[in-house]
């Protein structure tokens, strides 16, 4: 009996030990999250620019407006030397049917593919506006060699959804 005992503890010692080894070299992953915050009048969000460990963007919805606009923040300089532009009330043609539109904001990791001279940003910005019952995913990119570019850049609609029916007001 003493002898069944005495295993059964070195083989707990003995497991506990190589797990312990096991966690402490086994490679961890950071955990990554966008960020939004906001209230009715605006929301604030950030979304992963080319690669884990870079600066991310940051875009504002005015949700009095209806416009996005944005801004990714150079490593290297310390700026902000792209800066971004949408009106999204335009895109979901709330300016004439709902005098106060209900928008709602989040972002998302992607692996986009590149198309032409700019590189996809590593995240995509998802609206949803209540009166119209739709979700907009929009994307933008970075100019290959991070230089700054004259003027705001294009945040561009890529697909939508209908989450429910058109209420109107």
């Amino acid at each position: 009996m003493k002898l069944n005992f005495r295993k059964s503890i070195l083989t707990f010692v003995v497991g506990t030990i190589v797990g312990a080894a096991i966690f402490q070299y086994w490679p961890r992953e950071t955990a990554k999250a966008a960020v939004a915050h906001g209230n009715d009048k605006f929301t604030m969000v950030t979304v992963p620019l080319a690669a884990p460990g870079e600066a991310e963007a940051v875009f504002v919805l005015n949700h009095l407006t209806g416009v996005l606009r944005g801004a990714a923040l150079n490593n290297s300089t310390g700026t902000f030397t792209h800066h971004y532009l949408r009106n999204v009330a335009a895109d979901f043609q709330t300016a004439a049917a709902t005098p106060e539109p209900k928008f709602a904001i989040v972002t998302a990791s992607a692996n986009l593919r590149s198309t032409g001279t700019n590189q996809p940003a590593n995240g995509v910005i998802y609206i949803g506006e209540l009166s119209s019952g739709a979700v907009i995913a929009y994307s933008f990119s970075l100019p290959r060699g991070n230089r700054p570019v004259p003027g705001p850049l294009e945040v561009t609609k890529m697909d939508f959804f209908l989450f429910a029916e058109s209420v109107g007001q």
